[in-house]
């Protein structure tokens, strides 16, 4: 059965998908499915085996599904299953993934399932059916795995750091103390779709969403560090972090963390001054300011401060917040440029860091390292 899919995929890095990756000699070539909740991405990584601070992207592709949007009403609040026509598109765009690790000379290590999962009432058919229909079975990551490999694809299994991975349905905090081996993590279930959809669709201006936004994100935040065994607060990981047990940067990954410092330095803006709204244009800023780090590897542009964070959040102006929130810009990338920089805001003044680092890496990097590294010895 030949399924179509519904739009092209892009990828960013390597962008030609015809012209297979090229790596170094000693480096072997790994590929890994993030199935989110906006987008299904495919992560082509190269590594000297057994070395995880060895990794590197070699290509990034992405579908936008929308999945979670369909099986989930934000303001409702209400699940749903995810219809049959999605879970073809899902299918299709599996299949073509495995035809493109293929040709990268890659293997398929890992492949998980995020919040859409969680929340889709038929996630037992889909997964069923989208084994029958591509031979790939995919994970259903649980909050604490999903944070978990989101630690291991920021800090690429270093103690002493804090990630954050800035998602369409929810966002997970994770961090290790220097001297623990064990990985603590929150996910709030209040991502930028989600956000977008309650505190700034509505708003009369930006920095009435803002507010509304950071402070619905603030006691979300709180609850869920409130749960933790032993429950933790804000406020003691700021401790954490003044003592350098973690931190003293918060490192944002994947493309929803790069977006930051796209919007920030106006790396997104036309001549004119507007938002641009061309999709090639956008995928290849995401690779096109790219730094490195003797402490964080790959960066996807230099840190940026509390201080420029701030500064562009005072300065959206009304034209700015309008292009946001209309398409084709918001659907694009409005919603992250909206709210993101707004969770970074907040997480850098609440957690005193001193400044804000983007990595290429997905989820599905950590996902990948922890499958080789763990299961894989």
């Amino acid at each position: 059965m030949k399924l179509a899919v519904a739009a092209l995929v892009s990828c960013v890095i390597a962008a030609d998908k015809q012209v297979p990756v090229k790596v170094a000699p000693g480096r072997a070539v790994y590929c890994g499915l993030d199935l989110g909740s906006r987008s299904a991405k495919l992560s082509v990584v190269s590594m000297e085996r057994g070395r995880p601070k060895t990794v590197r992207e070699e290509r990034i592709c992405k579908q936008t599904l929308g999945m979670g949007a369909l099986v989930f009403d934000a303001k409702a609040g209400i699940a749903r299953p995810l219809p049959p026509e999605a879970i073809g598109s899902l299918a299709a765009t599996i299949n073509e993934y495995k035809e493109l690790c293929t040709r990268d000379g890659g293997t398929i290590v890992a492949a998980g399932a995020t919040q859409w999962a969680r929340d889709a009432t038929n996630i037992a058919d889909v997964a069923a059916r989208v084994k029958e229909l591509t031979g790939i079975r995919f994970d259903v990551l649980s909050p604490t795995q999903e944070a978990v490999y989101s630690y291991v694809a920021g800090s690429v299994r270093m103690p002493g750091r804090i990630v954050l991975d800035p998602g369409s349905n929810s966002f997970e905090l994770a961090w290790q103390e220097k001297g623990s081996t064990t990985v603590a993590s929150s996910l709030v279930p209040y991502g930028y779709v989600r956000a977008a959809a309650n505190d700034f669709d509505s708003a009369t201006d930006y920095a009435s969403g803002r507010a509304a936004y950071q402070r619905h994100a603030r006691a979300a935040i709180e609850q869920e560090l409130g749960r933790l065994s032993p429950p933790s607060s804000l406020s003691r990981l700021r401790a954490l972090v003044g003592k350098g047990e973690i931190g003293p940067e918060l490192i944002a990954l994947g493309e929803d963390g790069a977006v930051v410092p796209l919007v920030v330095r106006g790396w997104l803006r036309e001549g004119s001054g507007g938002w641009t709204a061309d999709q090639k244009t956008y995928d290849a800023a995401l690779s096109g300011h790219r730094s490195t780090d003797r402490s964080f590897g790959i960066m996807t542009a230099l840190p940026l401060s509390p201080a420029e964070v701030q500064s562009y959040l005072r300065g959206m102006r009304p034209g700015d917040f309008k292009a946001l929130t209309s398409d084709p810009v918001r659907g694009m990338y409005g919603q992250k440029a909206l709210v993101t920089p707004a969770l970074a805001e907040l997480l850098l003044g609440e957690l005193g860091a001193s400044r804000l680092v983007t990595v290429p890496q997905e989820v599905t990097t950590g996902h990948n390292l922890t499958r080789l590294l763990v299961d894989r010895p």
